[in-house]
């Protein structure tokens, strides 16, 4: 699954590509184009559980559920299945070519990370790799429909330690700290504008970021609740289509988590092997309650510095 090689890592993984197929990269739709998968690795058994309609729970998807801000690029949705960690990236694109206006078809790219199942297994510095660089480009038609396992390069990821997270701002602490218990607790998401202005840095970018320090402490809790699929984060698609999501989705003011326990995450942050295992602590803190007598952990709570 990872190799090393200086200060960067070679992570391997299965691949799973839908579409239309089209006569050239940035051309127009083939004559016999039809949606379909256009290519998969030998390691996936059931390819159909990665398009995205079924990998949003058969959602009647439209393109008014991406974002404009990620119309080029597309949405990145990643989420914990049987196989590991599924990591996909969607966008509409014009039947005319690329950039071109008129009738739009759905594509999708979705990368398997496999054996993958408590956080702390997640590559650090995997999430920003993916907010980056994940795309997914049509499927031009003389292709070879079963590529090889693909071969990432993630860049070496420096731990945090907790100096560096006392010399965050207090905005910026409970930026992550929100994240990391939507994360344990499976709830809500966060929205990052103020704090990403604060940062100088996109608040796609910095939520991505904030998982990979989330996937570097050693405490370990699961990718899932059960044997349900879960998901970890949706950037740039409509939230309610990834309930439970870390998510960032620019003019949406919805549920996030306004008083995180940065006690706690500072702990995760100090602590090493000793750490007590996720399901503990996710059983003593969901019975507590924030200021407005809501049960945290039942409830999303607002964040207000954010309005």
């Amino acid at each position: 699954m990872e190799t090393t090689s200086g200060e960067a890592r070679t992570l391997r993984f299965e691949q799973v590509c839908y579409g239309k197929p089209v006569r050239t990269h940035s051309g127009p739709l083939h004559e016999s184009a039809l949606y379909g998968v256009n290519s998969v690795t030998p390691g996936i058994d059931n390819p159909l559980r990665f398009i995205p309609a079924n990998f949003l729970g058969h959602a009647n998807l439209t393109s008014n559920m991406i974002d404009p801000e990620y119309a080029g690029q597309g949405a990145l949705i990643v989420k914990a299945v049987d196989e590991g960690l599924a990591f996909m990236r969607m966008r509409y694109r014009a039947e005319a070519g690329e950039g071109e206006s008129g009738r739009q078809f759905l594509l999708s790219r979705t990368l398997v990370l496999a054996g993958v199942s408590h956080w702390h297994e997640i590559p650090p510095g995997l999430f920003s790799w993916c907010e980056q660089r994940l795309n997914a480009q049509p499927f031009v038609f003389d292709q070879s429909s079963a590529p090889s396992v693909q071969q990432i390069e993630v860049p070496f990821f420096q731990a945090r330690d907790v100096n560096w997270f006392d010399e965050l701002s207090q905005r910026r602490q409970i930026q992550l700290g929100s994240a990391f218990q939507a994360i344990t607790r499976r709830v809500g998401w966060t929205v990052s504008r103020l704090v990403a202005e604060e940062e100088k840095q996109r608040p796609a970018a910095l939520i991505a970021a904030d998982l990979d320090v989330i996937a570097s402490l050693p405490r370990k809790f699961s990718l899932r609740n059960g044997k349900a699929d879960q998901f970890i984060l949706n950037l740039g698609l409509d939230p309610e289509l990834t309930p439970g999501a870390v998510s960032y989705f620019p003019g949406h003011r919805g549920s996030a988590i306004e008083a995180p326990d940065l006690h706690a995450l500072r702990v995760a942050i100090i602590s090493s092997k000793d750490n007590r295992p996720a399901e503990a602590s996710e059983k003593r803190s969901s019975g507590f309650s924030d200021s407005l007598d809501r049960r945290i952990g039942s409830e999303p709570i607002p964040l207000r510095w954010l309005s």
